[in-house]
């Protein structure tokens, strides 16, 4: 950092003084998260081009001045766009917004990291396209890139984004470019619809990790189904969840479930269908269990809740996945029911981005979410820990053993969810909701986060992705694999200086 003020000079030249922010509301604003941080932001980047990138890396390379990348930042829960480590300028992505191509017969979209979903959904609808975008749980204006690089799951057919794009552009801490799978020859005709070219492929290297930028990437769609469901029922005795999540496993790998389905608990529920009930709480936390129940009662939940979306190519199809779930299900779950399309509405089946799930959020807050929810802005204590366990019931029962008493101990409702994410694993999410606001509320919030991921490591289950307040895995692994690791850094990034403790000590 001793070169920052060069470095700053440079990048003015490189991209443009306008697009160089280092006045205190940008970089404060840069530093704020849903949960507490003490990272200081130096300056913020904003290229437009792939170009503009390797002029900000190379620069950097050269001064040795860290710069942490970021799509659109809004990995709440996560960090938000806070960067791991202090002192790294802030390299943001949202001006590289360009769809570059979509193809209607090969089923692809490739795009810049600074497209949203929002956008991205506008653009199939404007186009009068066939093909339906996988949605994510999290805001409209979140990053395709950025959300596909940190793992993260969706809804929809294609709901482990990751394991459904392919040709990365990634620009390396040295400013040099590479093109995974067969993009990197000249002519390549399939570079956008096969992952893996001649030799060793490279896109998991860029996934989660802090070796190279990605600038482009290619997201395979699937089909819109004409016939859609939605089949709901409440779990009213968590006593046969166990075998729930067994007779969930066959229809997914039967193939009868297509894509994820997800298991709530009733403070999940509670926190999306509306806010903290302080006047009957008498402004107690946690949520009081006689209060839990009232709200049970009145809005008819169990102690979880299973949905599970179907689609169909024709209602015959429809029909017939309806009454395969309804025959593997119904005996545990008497009041399993499936939904049309008009029942439930378009955007929810359809796959339209939504802020609906923010209101979890804003769940411990005293005012109702704005009209233009911003949880880093609104003071919001949001923290998410998402560990993989096997799809079995057996597991699910283990870690749920361990996942739902901690946060209780520390002052939080265990807002859970079961993600089935495929047939052979399932995301278990933990939230801890609160209000920033509150004295004490954020460290005491980190304190049962790293409480929680220790227990949960301890027990086998461990991060499916990690956020800033823990951003390398606690955990020694048994193998050579963080010598490995360490070897492609120093040889990708030899000054270190692409988000320094993002993912690799």
């Amino acid at each position: 950092m001793e070169r920052l003020a060069e470095a700053l000079d440079a990048w003015r030249q490189a991209i443009g003084t306008e697009h160089v922010h280092v006045d205190a509301g940008t970089r404060e604003a840069a530093g704020t998260a849903t949960f507490a941080t003490s990272q200081r932001v130096p300056a913020v980047l904003r290229p437009g081009s792939r170009e503009e990138v390797q002029r900000c890396l190379r620069i950097a390379h050269a001064l040795r001045v860290p710069v942490y990348p970021v799509s659109a930042g809004r990995n709440y829960g996560y960090g938000s766009r806070v960067p791991a480590r202090t002192g790294s300028v802030l390299l943001e992505l949202g001006r590289m917004n360009r769809v570059l191509a979509l193809d209607e017969e090969l089923a692809f979209l490739t795009v810049e990291p600074g497209v949203t979903f929002a956008q991205a959904h506008a653009f199939l609808e404007e186009q009068g396209s066939w093909l339906q975008l996988t949605t994510i749980g999290g805001p409209p204006e979140a990053s395709l890139v950025g959300n596909a690089l940190e793992r993260g799951d969706g809804g929809g057919p294609y709901g482990d984004i990751f394991q459904h794009v392919c040709d990365l552009e990634v620009v390396l801490p040295t400013g040099e470019v590479l093109r995974t799978g067969p993009g990197r020859y000249p002519g390549a005709q399939a570079a956008e619809v096969l992952r893996w070219g001649p030799g060793p492929a490279l896109d998991g290297l860029f996934s989660q990790s802090n070796l190279g930028v990605v600038t482009r990437m290619t997201f395979w769609l699937a089909p819109r189904a004409p016939c859609v469901r939605l089949v709901s029922a409440p779990l009213e005795d968590a006593a046969r969840l166990e075998t729930v999540v067994d007779r969930l496993r066959l229809l997914r790998l039967e193939g009868t479930v297509r894509e994820a389905f997800s298991l709530w608990n009733d403070y999940k529920l509670f926190s999306v269908l509306g806010q903290y009930p302080w006047e009957a709480a008498g402004g107690r936390t946690p949520l009081p269990e006689e209060v839990r129940q009232r709200l049970r009662e009145e809005q008819g939940l169990g102690e979880w809740h299973l949905s599970v979306p179907l689609q169909a190519p024709s209602e015959e199809q429809a029909q017939a996945a309806w009454g395969r779930v309804e025959a593997v299900l119904k005996g545990v779950l008497p009041g399993l029911t499936c939904y049309r399309e008009e029942e439930v509405g378009e955007d929810v089946l359809r796959r339209v981005p939504s802020a609906r799930n923010l209101r979890m959020m804003y769940w411990r807050q005293r005012s109702p979410m704005p009209a233009e929810p911003d949880p880093d802005r609104d003071g919001c204590g949001f923290v998410w820990l998402s560990c993989a366990v096997p799809m079995t019931g057996a597991h699910v029962e283990r870690a749920l053993a361990v996942a739902e008493p901690l946060p209780l101990q520390y002052g939080f409702e265990p807002n859970l969810c079961l993600l089935g994410v495929s047939a052979r694993c399932a995301y278990l999410v933990i939230a801890l909701v609160y209000d920033r606001k509150v004295e004490g509320e954020d460290a005491r919030a980190l304190e049962c986060y790293h409480a929680l991921q220790k227990a949960m490591n301890e027990a086998g289950y461990y991060p499916a992705r990690l956020g800033i307040q823990a951003p390398v895995l606690g955990a020694g692994a048994e193998d050579d694999s963080a010598k490995v690791l360490g070897v492609l850094k120093a040889a990708l990034d030899p000054h270190g200086i692409l988000a320094p403790g993002r993912y690799l000590p």
